[in-house]
């Protein structure tokens, strides 16, 4: 049995729901609670629902007698404090509600991803789409040289032509800290991977080839491309692969539906907004391009 402070902390951060109890009438609600709280009644078929949900997840087993009490004041600490929030009017605060809407909005999402998963992603729809779009599952092992400006990448292409060796001008000179000790190196990833200024440009150069500059959030790139697989048959995929097949799909579902919605978007506006640190940056100095595609 975990502890109650663990089990606390999982409800308030992962099963914050407001209990259902109000949606039965007060005869069935009387009926079936296990709990009453200042009138708001906690029902039998509620506190089944979180017993099953937090033992589903491997948080405990709550079929004991004593997880039962366990589970029970658990949901009577969480409704005493959402009476207490709402007698000091905390859900009438602007920063609340805020965050209520974006709550509300986090499971609107998930279960319209779900349903797309449900609807969209059988093995079937997986492979028609995999077969349709085979040519933008093929793999591609590249190196970069990522600099700031484009005069920078001028300056390093032109020594490239020059006979220059890519992987030690890549070391001294890219800003890309995971790639740049390794030579600029890559490793192998798929068209969807990258940012797209640097994914069309990839996949559409030849091996050995070396690009102009390519612009991109990160600053400007300059690419070779090493190597090239062809995309495998569907039944050759291994499950890491079929996962990232499952996320490229939901992609191109969730473009159809910006494509539909009119969106308008004010460039002026979006690059007055600064972040308190530099955003072309991943966190701990790491860029979010650095490591090989299969430790994103």
């Amino acid at each position: 049995m975990i502890s109650k402070r663990t089990i606390a902390v999982v409800f308030s951060l992962v099963l914050g729901l407001a209990p259902q109890g109000g949606l039965l009438s007060a005869a069935n609600a009387a009926e079936e609670e296990v709990a009453n709280v200042n009138g708001t009644p906690i029902t039998s078929g509620e506190f089944q629902k979180r017993m099953e949900r937090l033992t589903r997840e491997g948080q405990g087993n709550f079929d004991s007698p004593e997880g039962k009490e366990e589970l029970l004041d658990i949901l009577i600490s969480r409704e005493v404090l959402s009476q207490e929030g709402k007698r000091l009017g905390l859900d009438k605060k602007k920063e609340v509600k805020e965050r209520i809407d974006d709550l509300t909005k986090e499971v609107l999402i998930s279960e319209v991803v779900n349903q797309i998963a449900t609807e969209k992603l059988t093995d079937a729809e997986m492979k028609k789409y995999y077969d349709k779009n085979k040519v933008d599952f093929k793999e591609v092992h590249a190196s970069h040289i990522l600099v700031k400006t484009e005069d920078e990448a001028k300056e390093i292409k032109k020594k490239l032509d020059q006979g220059g060796d890519f992987a030690a001008l890549a070391k001294e000179k890219s800003t890309d800290p995971g790639s740049a000790p390794r030579g600029g190196d890559l490793g192998f990833f798929t068209k969807d991977r990258m940012v797209k200024s640097f994914a069309d440009a990839a996949f559409s150069m030849k091996v050995n080839e070396i690009s102009k500059p390519v612009q991109s959030p990160f600053g400007f790139h300059i690419i070779k491309v090493l190597e090239t697989k062809d995309a495998k048959n569907f039944e050759e995929l291994a499950p890491p692969q079929l996962q990232a097949l499952r996320g490229t799909m939901i992609n191109n579902e969730i473009d159809q539906l910006k494509d539909k919605a009119k969106v308008k978007v004010n460039k002026d506006r979006l690059q007055k907004i600064s972040a308190a640190s530099d955003p072309s940056m991943g966190g701990a100095g790491e860029h979010p391009m650095s490591a090989p595609p299969s430790q994103k």
